[in-house]
């Protein structure tokens, strides 16, 4: 399936060689810096390789009748250095950062390769409508419905307009309820396997709800993939 290259990495190149990527962390100027936003020094220094806690990095759900997703696969794990970037990647507009945050999703395919996913989801990051904003985890849904070569499941939408992460603990999984709901479509969703794709697992309350609507609406396995593992407030 091609994947249209997404629009703020066309022409990088050229304005690469007119106004060279700095290392958001230390202001260096290498070839890591231009594809990631943080140069090989950073990188060396603050990266945990996949490869060495391959076995640690899915989350089972608790035995819990109220858990709905069945696996959280994650890329990195927040530390000061993680959450420092996430916020430029977020919230400062440092999307190449999410090339960052990329690293070492491959190691991932594998635990998936028995039971591959059969549809794809993006966590809607806001309500509008019309073309979709710009998604910090956008990068990743890309290269992982084009690895699978699956299709987009575009029923959901946002219909609240609160933000999750101006909630407390609690208020979360309450907010949450309210959040999403399933656009009218004639897709088929009983028995498949959805690959739900977020920014970061904090408390889990976001993907949970959208476990649960998929659940209802006769998905057989709802796996979950996340740039950043929070480990909540």
């Amino acid at each position: 399936m091609a994947v249209e290259t997404p629009f703020y990495m066309r022409g990088v190149h050229f304005l690469s060689f007119i106004f060279p990527k700095s290392c958001v962390s230390c202001g260096r100027i290498d070839f890591f810096s231009e594809l990631l936003a943080v140069c090989k020094f950073c990188t060396k220094q603050n990266y945990l390789p996949q490869k060495q806690y391959l076995k640690t990095n899915r989350l089972k759900h608790p035995s819990d009748r109220f858990v709905f997703y069945d696996q959280v696969l994650f890329l990195q794990k927040r530390g000061n250095f993680e959450k420092g970037l996430f916020q430029s990647l977020k919230f400062e507009n440092e999307r190449f950062l999410a090339n960052y945050f990329c690293l070492g999703h491959r190691f991932l395919w594998n635990f998936l390769k028995n039971d591959p996913p059969d549809r794809i989801s993006l966590v809607p990051s806001s309500r509008k409508d019309g073309p979709r904003s710009y998604h910090s985890s956008y990068v990743l849904f890309t290269k992982w419905m084009q690895f699978w070569k699956i299709r987009e499941d575009t029923s959901l939408r946002k219909v609240s307009v609160d933000k999750q992460s101006s909630q407390g603990y609690e208020k979360r999984f309450f907010h949450a309820k309210k959040a999403f709901e399933f656009i009218k479509s004639d897709r088929i969703i009983e028995g498949l396997h959805i690959l739900i794709v977020d920014d970061i697992f904090t408390t889990g309350a976001t993907v949970n709800e959208i476990a649960r609507l998929y659940k209802m609406a006769g998905a057989k396995k709802v796996t979950c993939v996340v740039l950043l593992l929070s480990g909540g407030d």
